[in-house]
């Protein structure tokens, strides 16, 4: 399903007798498609109408409101999918509106139990806080000052600022000082009884300076030995009691140096496909970064590389990035995928849409990627000989490079190791040497096939 020339791409006016009313939302009601194909419309010679009124002849259609639905019915107008506009636009005539009926998903659906568009959807609730709010602010800044005078005019018995049942009140100082007085005092005996103190982090710093080869999680283990080991009053123990429990006690590190730096275990994410557009135009390009965003599963990259796994064409011309994505073995499709996936709500199946008779090797290469089991190769150049790849060269050498490196070749790095030169070379001819047109290389990644050399000889 290739896109052909024609009006596709310079517009026309054969659609002049149309006033269409465009209503393209995404499958979940959040995303507003219609204003790429109000511009399509418009380049082919339509009046798209802003409201829908009785002069409207046609509804572009797609997960709309039921009102809009109802209302074309109503009045006779045509009810048509978005592939309706891409057929008028790829054959530069007007299409049979039958063959492109619009489908309305609520149509038998009861009222209740029809999706919302995002128009229609209730706000987020965002609570009121003096950081987005001015007028709290203020009023915040205003209790702040007062608390500030109020307190500069005490002398020694300094309130403190409590919050009891949402507001903000006074209290003494004497309360919290005296329940600060009884925590320290607590705390004192404690470390005088030396009662269950468990160690601090720097309690275990410390003791990991004082023996470098010990490690963290052997200092904690070690304090609390000695913190336990000192409330008990008792007779010292033999030493080889002392080795047989201490080792008991600080020696089972090998299964707790989890704690060690680096131990965490972290789950590996799955590398995210990426989705190249070639030869695109922008209203196309900005309707297909809407569907991804809404049907996810793929991110955009300007060139083709080791993630790349869908090369969508816009015009069916041989770009350096269909090259390269037939070299690894990518699909390379045309937009109606996209399209047909916006109408069905989810990504369909590829196979349809690849240019295969526009670019025979794609389908081919495409294919052994999928079956193969390691890192996929190439093997088109396989057995040729080692080739230079002139400075001079177009495409550019490091793309050219990359493209014969990718189909199994070999590149040489001086013109003197290799018998086959490609591209324009300016330096002294030997006999032995086969001097090709970079076509050469890229007519045979088109065809899946090493081409002959004498079509593409360079003159000597």
């Amino acid at each position: 399903m290739e896109a052909s020339g024609g009006a596709g791409g310079s517009g026309g006016s054969f659609l002049k007798d149309i006033v269409a009313y465009v209503e393209v939302w995404s499958s979940n009601g959040t995303e507003n498609y219609s204003k790429t194909f109000t511009k399509q419309l418009e380049n082919m010679g339509a009046k798209v109408s802003k409201t829908f009124n009785k002069q409207v002849t046609h509804v572009i259609f797609k997960d709309g409101y039921q009102s809009t639905w109802d209302k074309a019915q109503k009045i006779g107008a045509k009810l048509v999918s978005v592939l309706w506009v891409e057929k008028c636009r790829m054959v530069g005539a007007r299409v049979d509106e039958s063959l492109f009926p619009a489908v309305n998903t609520n149509e038998h659906l009861p009222s209740p139990m029809r999706k919302k568009h995002k128009c229609m959807q209730p706000k987020d609730f965002i609570p009121k806080t003096p950081e987005n709010n001015k007028r709290l602010q203020k009023k915040f800044e205003k209790m702040a000052e007062e608390l500030q005078r109020q307190k500069t005019t005490l002398d020694d018995d300094v309130p403190v600022l409590q919050f009891e049942s949402r507001s903000l009140v006074y209290s003494s100082s004497t309360p919290v000082r005296s329940h600060q007085g009884m925590m320290e005092k607590r705390l004192q005996e404690m470390k005088e009884k030396r009662e269950n103190l468990s160690p601090t982090s720097s309690q275990m710093f410390e003791q990991a300076q004082q023996n470098p080869n010990t490690s963290l999680c052997e200092a904690s283990l070690n304090v609390s030995h000695e913190s336990l080991s000192s409330g008990v009053n008792s007779e010292p123990l033999r030493p080889e009691t002392s080795d047989s429990s201490g080792s008991d006690l600080v020696r089972p590190h090998k299964k707790p140096k989890k704690c060690g730096k680096g131990q965490k275990k972290r789950r590996l994410k799955m590398p995210m496909r990426t989705l190249v557009m070639t030869s695109m135009p922008s209203e196309k390009q900005t309707l297909i970064i809407q569907v991804v965003n809404t049907l996810k599963g793929f991110s955009f990259t300007p060139e083709v590389c080791e993630s790349t796994t869908h090369v969508l064409v816009g015009k069916s011309v041989r770009t350096l990035n269909v090259l390269m994505g037939i070299a690894r073995g990518c699909w390379i499709l045309s937009y109606e995928w996209v399209l047909w996936s916006l109408e069905l709500g989810h990504w369909i199946s590829e196979e349809p849409f690849e240019l295969s008779q526009s670019f025979p090797a794609a389908p081919v290469c495409r294919l052994e990627r999928q079956l193969s089991t390691q890192r996929y190769q190439g093997a088109l150049f396989a057995n040729q000989p080692k080739m230079f790849i002139a400075p001079a060269s177009s495409p550019p050498r490091a793309k050219l490079c990359e493209l014969v490196l990718l189909c199994g070749g070999h590149v040489s790095p001086t013109p003197q190791l290799a018998s086959l030169i490609i591209g324009p070379y300016r330096g002294k001819k030997e006999p032995r040497i086969q001097y090709l047109s970079e076509k050469w290389v890229l007519d045979s990644i088109t065809q899946h096939k090493v081409c002959g050399f004498n079509d593409y000889q360079l003159l000597q």
